[in-house]
């Protein structure tokens, strides 16, 4: 019985690791995301319509992002429990955050304070929760320094809104997928 609760665990950590490792494929969708809001916070200060900046640029994130998993799945032959919890999280997420702007912030719900600490603090969670998952704690570390921004951005005043979003979008994820993709990259010459 010792031996059948050993092997039990056994399988538990190579999931989780496998977990770890294949995160790390998705570096291209942290890079995307980033690039995507950055491209549409950069563009918002020249443009009078906003939103229509902010659609466009997330509805090709987003356009991109489905084809780029479209593909990948005809070429994976299994999902496991992990990859599907993770998938869950940040699908919530991004179902979640839309509705919250591209509802809430035009119907005047939000200021832009308030959209900025709901991001910031959404980040934090589905940061964290895909560390806890992979039990990574790189990824939740990530997920802490969402809520830390989220925390200054609550408290600090209106000058450092801007600039903090956009060193975590820099840091948390442009930054944050280009190590991904790196070690990926490792990982394949490795193989």
């Amino acid at each position: 019985m010792d031996q059948e609760l050993v092997e039990r665990i056994d399988l538990i950590e190579r999931m989780m690791a496998e977990g770890r490792r294949t995160t790390q494929y998705w570096g291209w969708c942290f890079a995307l995301w980033g690039t995507g809001q950055l491209v549409a916070l950069v563009s918002s200060i020249f443009v009078t319509h906003t939103t229509l900046i902010w659609s466009l640029a997330m509805g090709t994130c987003g356009v991109v992002t489905g084809l780029v998993i479209a593909s990948k799945r005809k070429t994976q032959k299994t999902e496991s429990l992990v990859s599907r919890s993770i998938t869950a999280v940040w699908f919530s997420f991004g179902i979640t955050i839309s509705l919250l702007s591209f509802l809430g912030q035009p119907a005047g719900l939000f200021n832009s304070r308030a959209i900025c600490v709901i991001f910031l603090a959404l980040m934090g969670l589905v940061n964290s929760a895909s560390g806890a998952i992979l039990r990574w704690p790189l990824q939740t570390a990530a997920g802490i320094a969402w809520w830390a921004a989220a925390v200054v951005v609550m408290f600090g005043p209106e000058q450092i809104l801007g600039w903090t979003l956009i060193v975590m979008i820099v840091m948390g994820e442009i930054v944050f997928g280009l190590y991904l993709m790196a070690r990926e990259r490792a990982a394949n010459l490795h193989a």
